[in-house]
């Protein structure tokens, strides 16, 4: 059964609340507020330009709030706070009912200190006791198969110590049956090219196969999102999964309208959000931490990228420093042989020139025996006469 096709067979529809974003405000107002409190007047100046603008457009009520990067989505989605919103959320994106047990400290999950424009990284454990990471990117990067099954296999890894821990207090047998699918779940606010490849396709899901057909359980799953792409495509039927994407991927009131319009639900998540805009120390507190870290991963991603540059112009370079070395080898070769045949044809010309000075000596000599048989025959001419 497609759970995110069918959703309100598992999740019942209410009616909807009029207010979106909450009743508008005044800028004028707004900005009193942060002038008010000399901390959060500070820490907005501090903002640059453009984030300031979407952190007023915010408060006074013109768009909604991204809730993608770490202390929103943790806010919103707290188990503990707000119990079914995340079971909800995987419930859609997995396609099979999922119960949270609860969300885990990453520590051991950052497995390198590549962070690549990662804006939030949340890691839970399944009632079963599989694990889920969601992690979201602002600028997606070259994601390659070989970095998921790393972070998959960090996964089975952490849960194999959990449950054979959890085992051995309890003086029970383990087995590696006891040991439940990991997931991946990769969501990205703007994907590499690799994935516009596929302009119709939004959600890209690993398959495990054998060649002879054989089936066996899964037990490393990836998921890769891409929230730009979904964007540009049409959602006429608006399924639940739609609504979880838009409110991921999208802070314009009318796409907050429509989802709050076909799923009621969401109405509660945004209120929860409009909260903020009545606390400008708290928001601006979160959103310039968000921002902090979202800065500070973009200065990282900028070097991991300027160094595959430079390492890729490096060996470029070393590649033409090699044909170089070749062509002036080949070049050194046919200077040699030029100098060989010049050193010939000079010998030759010298030859030429001996033969060229014989030739004209020779010809002075027949020049100078015509003379004297002319005069000769000048002679007998003459005594002919006589």
């Amino acid at each position: 059964m497609q759970l995110h096709d069918n959703a309100t067979l598992i999740f019942p529809v209410t009616e909807p609340h009029p207010q979106v974003l909450g009743k508008p405000r005044l800028r004028t107002e707004v900005m009193r507020q942060i002038q008010n409190d000399a901390q959060t007047l500070a820490a907005f100046r501090a903002l640059p330009h453009q984030a300031r603008e979407t952190f007023l457009d915010f408060c006074i009520g013109n768009r909604g709030l991204k809730v993608t990067y770490d202390p929103f989505f943790l806010n919103i989605f707290d188990p503990v706070a707000h119990p079914g919103r995340l079971d909800r959320l995987l419930s859609c994106i997995l396609d099979q009912d999922v119960k949270v047990k609860g969300v885990l400290p990453r520590e051991r999950r950052r497995i390198s200190e590549d962070s690549s424009l990662i804006i939030m990284d949340i890691l839970a454990q399944l009632s079963d006791g599989g694990l889920v990471n969601v992690e979201m990117q602002r600028i997606g990067y070259d994601f390659p198969v070989q970095r998921s099954f790393c972070y998959g296999a960090d996964l089975l890894v952490r849960q194999y110590d959990m449950v054979r821990e959890s085992y051995k207090k309890q003086d029970k047998r383990f087995s590696y049956l006891h040991i439940q699918p990991v997931f991946v779940i990769v969501l990205m606010e703007e994907s590499s090219s690799v994935f516009h490849q596929y302009p119709d396709q939004y959600m890209h899901r690993s398959q495990f196969c054998f060649d002879t057909g054989l089936k066996m359980k899964q037990l490393e799953n990836f998921i890769y999102i891409s929230l730009d792409i979904f964007r540009q495509m049409e959602h006429n039927r608006l399924t639940e999964l739609d609504a979880w994407m838009y409110f991921l991927g999208s802070d314009h009131p009318e796409d907050i309208l429509r989802i709050i319009r076909k799923y009621p639900f969401f109405q509660e998540l945004y209120q929860d959000i409009i909260k903020f805009r009545y606390h400008p120390k708290e928001l601006i507190t979160m959103f310039s931490e968000a921002l902090r870290i979202m800065d500070q991963n973009t200065v990282e991603y900028m070097v991991d990228e300027l160094k595959a540059e430079l390492s890729e112009k490096i060996s470029e370079l070393s590649k033409l420093d090699s044909e170089l070395s070749r062509k002036k080898s080949e070049l050194s070769e046919k200077d040699s042989e030029l100098s060989k045949r010049d050193s010939e044809l000079s010998k030759k010309n010298s030859e030429l020139s001996k033969k060229d000075l014989e030739l004209t000596k020779k010809d002075l000599e027949l020049k100078e025996q015509k003379a004297e048989l002319e005069k000769l025959r000048a002679l007998l001419q003459q005594y002919a006469n006589l």
